[in-house]
């Protein structure tokens, strides 16, 4: 018994003296140390019904971890009852190569819908270049066959990134 005393007491003295880097939810997409222009990219959240969602959305820059729309949308749906309220978020990212995280998933207003019904969640990163001047949307595809994920630019619909893709919903 005195020994696992110990143990316990030591355990808890060397406890303080490890030091890690303190947590932090979210982080801009762009540094705060960045002045020059940026590029923005939109995330897009779909209303299938009042009760589910689409969600496409970037949820990482560089490392960094970005407010993510899922995470809005169920922060403005709380105590909203069976109905689902969609956020769609937009980051300003700075110019030049980046390596990002895309997510594609779908969402309903309540946990326990998405127990029986058809959901997907596809998640990867993928090398990013924007250009000045430029305003890009994450956009994707959720079907049975497929759970898909991508950034196009929005101006001329094209792709501007490869597709991240999953398997298709599923019950």
């Amino acid at each position: 018994m005195k020994r696992i005393a110990f143990l316990a007491a030591t355990a808890l003295s060397l406890s303080g003296c490890t030091s890690f880097k303190s947590f932090s939810a979210f982080e801009p997409a762009t540094p705060a140390d960045y002045t020059g222009p940026t590029a923005n990219v939109a995330d897009q959240v779909v209303a299938v019904s009042p009760q589910q969602l689409h969600v496409f959305e970037m949820t990482q820059a560089d490392g960094r971890r970005l407010a993510s729309s899922s995470v809005a949308t169920t922060r403005a749906g709380q105590g909203s009852g069976m109905t689902v309220t969609p956020v769609a978020l937009t980051n300003e990212l700075p110019l030049g190569p980046a390596r990002v995280r895309l997510q594609a998933a779908t969402q309903y207003a309540s946990p326990v819908l998405g127990l029986s019904h058809p959901h997907c969640r596809t998640v990867g990163e993928v090398d990013f270049t924007p250009a000045e001047g430029r305003r890009y949307v994450v956009t994707g595809r959720i079907a049975a066959d497929a759970c898909e994920v991508w950034i196009e630019d929005l101006g001329s619909k094209q792709a501007v990134t490869e597709k991240i893709s999953g398997p298709g919903t599923r019950p």
